[in-house]
């Protein structure tokens, strides 16, 4: 099993970093004074806002197919939040004391407000489905931090990190709109959840593998 490499303070290797329009954007942002921290936060908003989106097409009627297509677009901000507020804090010279904090804890109720939402629009089993995979995720970055702690390296391995799981939560948004009229929308939530758990529980035991197999450095 092949350590993912990460870089400073153990940033995630985003390959989008190394591109023009990102650091284009990252520098506008840095020129506008924004905190990274306040860009981290903005990420649980982007959660929140889809988890309404989520809960009030399947409570209160809301119209489905917007509500999908916006809670697509909702995760995919979450993951430039995630992008920009560390390009803004290392490459923009903004870091703070309490950077780690703010990149981090966010991320898990951000993950949580995402993935729970889907099991209630499944209904039935996809509820606990839905709780399940959102402890999985908050395990695995908790599993990314004691492999810190023991062995000074972080461990982004999937094969369901953050950016996998939010590119299931992306991929089945889209897919459930397509599926509303012929009324699989719920199946193909239920799949993406079944998928994300069998991930994650990979994910946990490849990072356990790595952490009691690399020495401190």
């Amino acid at each position: 099993m092949e350590q993912e490499k990460n870089e400073v303070d153990g940033r995630r290797e985003i390959a989008s970093r190394n591109t023009g329009w990102a650091n284009a954007v990252a520098h506008k942002l840095t020129q506008w004074d924004i905190a990274p921290n306040t860009i981290s936060l903005m990420s649980v908003f982007f959660s929140v806002v889809g988890c309404a989106l989520l809960l009030s097409s399947h409570f209160f009627g809301f119209n489905p197919y917007v509500a999908y297509i916006l809670f697509a677009g909702c995760v995919q901000c979450r993951l430039l939040c995630n992008l920009f507020d560390g390009m803004v804090a290392v490459e923009g010279g903004k870091r703070s004391p309490n950077g780690d904090l703010y990149n981090d804890m966010p991320d898990r109720f951000a993950d949580a407000f995402f993935i729970v939402p889907v099991g209630y629009v499944v209904g039935g089993i996809g509820v606990e489905l839905a709780w399940l995979a959102a402890l999985n995720a908050i395990m695995s970055a908790y599993f990314r931090w004691i492999g810190a702690y023991k062995t000074h390296n972080h461990y982004f391995d999937g094969p369901m990190a953050k950016q996998h799981r939010m590119a299931v939560l992306t991929f089945a948004s889209l897919a459930a709109t397509v599926c509303i009229p012929f009324g699989y929308d719920k199946l193909v939530y239920l799949i993406a959840l079944v998928i994300m758990n069998i991930g994650l529980v990979a994910t946990l035991i490849n990072r356990l593998y790595l952490m009691t197999h690399t020495d401190k450095q």
